[in-house]
């Protein structure tokens, strides 16, 4: 019945037990309520064996309390507990309403579907996988700019701009590293700060800057950071568009301000997406 998490029979019973104190009964009434003898009920409440599910859903109709909670707790801590299982720990202590959010996704998103409840009417842990899955893409990369940005500001002489540039391409680059390794996860810090100093000194120091221009996103990043190549790119779209060409010989500097001003939303796309994104994006 129970997958990887499994139930500590100390606490079903100290929630049995709870059960059993606020309805006021004793061991052989307790008993007699679910078709039990006194030592069958006493090994249950007291942990020393598991209760089964017959016997759980019985003192789940008697106390209003619902199946899952007798033997995970509440549905944040059964989420919580599993997330700890997998190794997330660190992260979590980063960020402890993640098991709020996948809890709201099951109970309301758009996975809302019984066929993702397991017996006791609690997630199934493919389910936490895959809300968690995307969660923790998300908070990675966050984690992972901020150490950048970290690493860049003590380390490397450039301005505010230029550093924040640096970080989401070496976000990017050990993001795509991560999904094609695994080579690290989110408590790995010194692993990754060795990773953002070694690829800075590698691949960026001194060097010009240039995002992958496979894609479009890169591609208006390069153009839109010099003023001339987006004056070009601005004639280009202007003579397909009008038959006209643009030049700022005489005024116009506005427009190619304008222009260049989309720049630091482009760079959020880039900091958020996958070159799979990228790819969707294109039509087939």
């Amino acid at each position: 019945m129970f997958e990887l998490l499994k139930p500590n029979k100390e606490k079903v019973g100290n929630r049995l037990r709870m059960v059993k104190d606020e309805l006021g009964l004793s061991f052989t009434e307790y008993g007699n309520r679910l078709g039990l003898i006194k030592p069958t009920i006493n090994s249950y409440v007291r942990g020393y064996s598991l209760a089964p599910l017959e016997v759980v859903k019985k003192v789940s109709k008697l106390s209003n309390k619902p199946v899952g909670w007798f033997y995970f707790g509440e549905l944040e801590e059964y989420i919580q507990d599993y997330l700890v299982l997998k190794g997330h720990q660190v992260l979590l202590n980063d960020h402890p309403d993640v098991p709020a959010e996948i809890k709201k996704e099951f109970l309301t998103g758009s996975f809302k579907n019984p066929g993702w409840e397991n017996e006791v009417g609690y997630p199934v842990e493919e389910f936490m996988d895959d809300c968690f899955a995307e969660i923790h893409q998300k908070l990675l990369r966050e984690h992972i700019q901020e150490l950048s940005l970290m690493y860049l500001k003590k380390n490397a002489e450039l301005d505010e701009v230029k550093r924040l540039d640096a970080s989401i391409f070496i976000t990017s680059e050990m993001m795509g590293y991560y999904e094609a390794t695994r080579d690290f996860d989110y408590g790995d810090t010194d692993k990754m700060m060795a990773s953002i100093q070694n690829f800075y000194e590698s691949n960026l120091k001194g060097e010009d800057l240039s995002f992958d221009d496979g894609y479009l996103v890169g591609k208006l990043i390069n153009i839109l950071a010099d003023s001339n190549k987006t004056e070009q790119l601005i004639s280009s779209l202007s003579g397909e568009l009008t038959g006209k060409k643009f030049s700022n010989a005489f005024g116009g500097d506005e427009l190619i301000s304008t222009f260049q001003s989309l720049r630091p939303e482009l760079l959020k796309i880039y900091a958020e997406k996958t070159y799979e994104d990228y790819y969707d994006w294109f039509e087939k």
